[in-house]
């Protein structure tokens, strides 16, 4: 509606017209394109104020981590999963900055992004990545293109597409149709869907329907046949599968005459070069999901984007300063059980900080500001280093032998005063100078509790 429109109804209703209104909780406008501005912007302008008025509280890095799942994460999960139109990653970088700010109370992050992103079962501190929840949030609408259900909606979003929903996702007719991307929703969520494609299949997906995806238009149906459907993987050749008859085809879709038959025929044996998925992989199971579809794709999507972060450095260091190493079943563990014996809050984010080498050291901070001496603040001797201050002081050395030896008539085991063990929580059963302790592994996991 023009300016000269709405001063004309403006008169003769005697109604005041509004830029724009709330619904459900989302601020719509005339234009698509203020959308971000009205919602997201807005919304975090609210959460920055709340995150500098907390700033300063007495919270614990992990009471800071709950903080942000508990208040911020819910508040963008639900525009993520309303109008996940986010194409710009400054965006996120920035939120994530505002997040490392109350996370370190302003000051240098002392442990990597990364880490922090990683989920606890791999040793990472389980910070919400804003920014995978958005992807997965667009993933989730995605399904619906690909299961073709939701017809009414379906007819909405595309209204003005000239060809069927697959035919984008997987026929890539968004490059000669370049009205697919011009939507503001539609173009964002392509985005997404081309960089995962490549991780969900390698070769033609059975869910793909090649009549809708070339003539949704024409036909108009509400429901299609896909490949699934119309292959026949008994008596296969070379492990590669045959079109049905038309017959059988139709016991499920009469409407498909013998012309539709020879273009699935003409289809196939285009997607036959590429090859058929035979077995249902990740994404396959996902379409079939109807519960937590969102945090299955997130948890899915943290393991790829975090796959490089395996071997961190901090596991490096501590294998250099036990001088031994420390196998990757053995982190394991630490991480998904042994960290649960401990009740404790305050101890639980000791052992985690002292795991990824949180604390400042004297020679940590020799190699930060320049004059400051890099020696033990105990014994002044030697260099304080990170196992020196925690472990090979001589003065720290006593207060270790005292605790092994408490521990050793508590629980009445024939314990060695290593670092491995009251550092990190780590003992190797399976060494034959270890025999007695495998024997006693429950009173071991009695000193971490």
């Amino acid at each position: 509606m023009t300016l000269q429109d709405q001063e004309i109804l403006k008169k003769q209703s005697g109604l005041q017209l509004a830029n724009k209104i709330k619904y459900l909780g989302i601020w719509i406008a005339a234009k698509n394109n203020r959308l971000l501005e009205l919602n997201y912007m807005r919304k975090w302008k609210e959460i920055k104020k709340d995150l500098e008025e907390w700033k300063n509280l007495k919270i614990s890095l992990l009471g800071r981590i709950a903080t942000v799942k508990m208040s911020v994460l819910p508040k963008m999960l639900y525009l993520f999963r309303n109008i996940p139109i986010i194409r710009n990653n400054q965006l996120f970088n920035n939120w994530y900055k505002d997040i490392r700010k109350f996370i370190w109370n302003n000051k240098k992050p002392r442990i990597k992004l990364s880490t922090m992103l990683t989920p606890k079962e791999r040793g990472g501190l389980d910070l919400p990545d804003l920014k995978l929840y958005h992807e997965a949030c667009a993933l989730d609408w995605i399904r619906d293109w690909v299961n073709l259900k939701k017809v009414k909606i379906l007819s909405l979003e595309g209204y003005n597409l000239r060809r069927g929903w697959h035919g984008y996702l997987w026929h890539d007719k968004h490059k000669i149709e370049r009205n697919f991307g011009n939507h503001f929703v539609r173009s964002a969520l392509l985005r997404i869907w081309i960089k995962y494609k490549r991780f969900f299949h390698e070769k033609t997906p059975l869910w793909l329907s090649p009549l809708e995806a070339n003539q949704r238009r024409e036909l108009g149906w509400s429901s299609w046949p896909t490949y699934k459907e119309v292959l026949n993987w008994s008596n296969t050749k070379e492990g590669q599968p045959e079109i049905k008859k038309l017959e059988e085809i139709q016991i499920n879709y009469k409407n498909v005459s013998w012309f539709h038959y020879y273009q699935l025929k003409e289809s196939f044996n285009v997607d036959k070069k590429v090859g058929f998925n035979s077995s249902n992989e990740f994404w396959d199971i996902t379409l079939q999901r109807n519960k937590k579809v969102i945090t299955i794709l997130y948890n899915k999507l943290v393991e790829w984007a975090t796959e490089k972060e395996v071997t961190k450095e901090s596991m490096l260091k501590w294998s250099r300063d036990l001088n031994r190493p420390i196998l990757i079943n053995e982190w394991e563990e630490l991480w998904n059980k042994k960290i649960k014996y401990c009740r404790a809050t305050d101890l639980k984010e000791n052992w985690i900080k002292t795991i990824h080498r949180w604390y400042l050291t004297p020679k940590k901070i020799a190699t930060m500001y320049k004059n400051t001496d890099n020696k033990c603040w105990r014994c002044r001797e030697q260099v304080g280093s990170y196992i020196h201050m925690w472990w090979s002081c001589k003065k720290v050395k006593k207060f270790w032998s005292t605790i092994n030896l408490e521990c050793r008539k508590i629980l009445k085991i024939n314990l060695e005063c290593k670092p491995d063990h009251y550092l990190l929580g780590l003992y190797n059963i399976y060494e034959k100078e270890n025999k007695v302790e495998a024997k006693n592994k429950e009173n071991l996991d009695k000193i971490y509790t």
